[in-house]
């Protein structure tokens, strides 16, 4: 053997190594579990990315996603079963299935829920805007899965503290109250 094929051998090697790594991600399917939102009408001419996203349980952070999805879906809880794969200069998820795991699109309800439980528990931190019930404090949203119990929470926070509802993302059910600092009075 010349010294040229003994040098061509090992490249060759590495090459065919490298496609099956390579082969090996792209092909796996992997489960994915997420708040599916949507961009319709995008009105910014340069484009406002994938049309759907996938967003983490803190609803700070999500990756594009690509496949057949529903639009009816948007706000739902999804386990999507797809491959992360590459595009431009970000990742995203391409699904290939997907199961939705909620029945309540959080935004809206939480707002309302966030509203009419403050009314009730504290109404010094209440205003009403076009007949409807609000807050004096921000709010944040999150979720998690409790098992197969899909949690929706919204968190108000203020100069005194914070107070965070749940709710079943399935029955729409209140689950508990959770203040910081623990034993903060809203109200006086």
């Amino acid at each position: 053997m010349n010294r040229r094929n003994f040098l061509t051998i090992p490249f060759v090697i590495i090459g065919i190594l490298l496609l099956s790594f390579v082969g090996y991600f792209v092909i796996t399917k992997n489960s994915y579990v997420g708040v599916l939102s949507t961009t319709a009408n995008c009105m910014i001419p340069e484009g406002c990315g994938s049309k759907y996203k996938l967003f983490d349980s803190s609803l700070q952070t999500y990756t594009p996603l690509l496949g057949n999805i529903k639009e009816a879906d948007s706000g739902l809880i999804l386990r999507i079963t797809g491959s992360r794969i590459i595009l431009l200069k970000s990742e995203a998820i391409l699904a290939s299935s997907y199961s939705v795991l909620s029945k309540i699109p959080y935004h809206d309800f939480l707002v309302n829920k966030a509203g009419e439980y403050t009314m009730q528990k504290y109404p010094c931190l209440t205003h009403t805007v076009y007949g409807k019930v609000g807050t004096n404090y921000d709010k944040t949203f999150s979720w998690q899965l409790n098992g197969n119990m899909p949690i929706l929470k919204v968190k108000m926070s203020g100069s005194s503290g914070s107070y965070e509802l749940w709710y079943d993302g399935n029955s729409g059910n209140f689950i508990k109250e959770v203040v910081d600092p623990i034993g903060t009075v809203f109200c006086r």
